[in-house]
């Protein structure tokens, strides 16, 4: 049995992270609820609405696979 170090999916998930941050951070920079908030507290919230997206996504993405 060969050992993988990586998953053979892990450039889909990188990529798929890197595109749902990008899409946090213009969220966050442009919607208006946004605007009042300082950048510390801008720049948590994009983390945490990317970590949240990916988690959600990565989860719907693996009960319709299966």
């Amino acid at each position: 049995m060969q050992v993988q170090l990586f998953n053979e999916y892990a450039i889909f998930f990188a990529l798929g992270f890197l595109v749902i941050y990008v899409l946090a951070q213009l969220l966050v920079s442009k919607h208006p609820r946004f605007q009042a908030l300082s950048a510390i507290q801008k720049s948590v919230t994009v983390k945490v609405i990317a970590l949240s997206g990916f988690i959600l996504v990565y989860v719907i993405l693996n009960l319709f696979v299966e």
